[in-house]
């Protein structure tokens, strides 16, 4: 099983990349990070939400070296939320990106937002 390219909304695509300017990291980092943010949520996010007009990300570049883990994450998540990742798998993991790049969005002003994020994340 292996992650498709994923799509952001094009809400998510402008929100990523203004939070490239304020904080220098590049959008994968940012959603990467919304990505796990979203995990967490124990609501199921809806995939209908999110239109797929914004910027389309390898799973390479999304992932990078750290693929596998991100995919026993997803694949976990799949199996808490009562989902057949063979059906799911693709559908739920944009659904997790977006959902996540929105919910970290209002929260980031500046690279140190992302330093007490962390911390708060690591404290729950």
């Amino acid at each position: 099983m292996k992650f498709s390219a994923v799509t952001t909304s094009s809400r998510v695509q402008k929100n990523l990349g203004i939070m490239r300017i304020k904080t220098g990291l590049t959008p994968n980092i940012s959603l990467r990070f919304g990505f796990c943010m979203s995990l967490k949520d124990p609501s199921i996010p809806n995939p209908d939400e999110y239109n797929q007009e914004g910027s389309k990300l390898e799973p390479a570049v999304l992932f990078g070296a750290h693929e596998p883990i991100y995919m026993a994450l997803m694949l976990n998540r799949l199996k808490k939320d009562g989902l057949d990742p063979e059906l799911y798998l693709q559908k739920m993991t944009r659904a997790h990106m977006n959902r996540g790049a929105t919910a970290l969005w209002p929260r980031i002003n500046d690279l140190s937002d992302f330093y007490e994020l962390v911390k708060d994340e690591q404290n729950e």
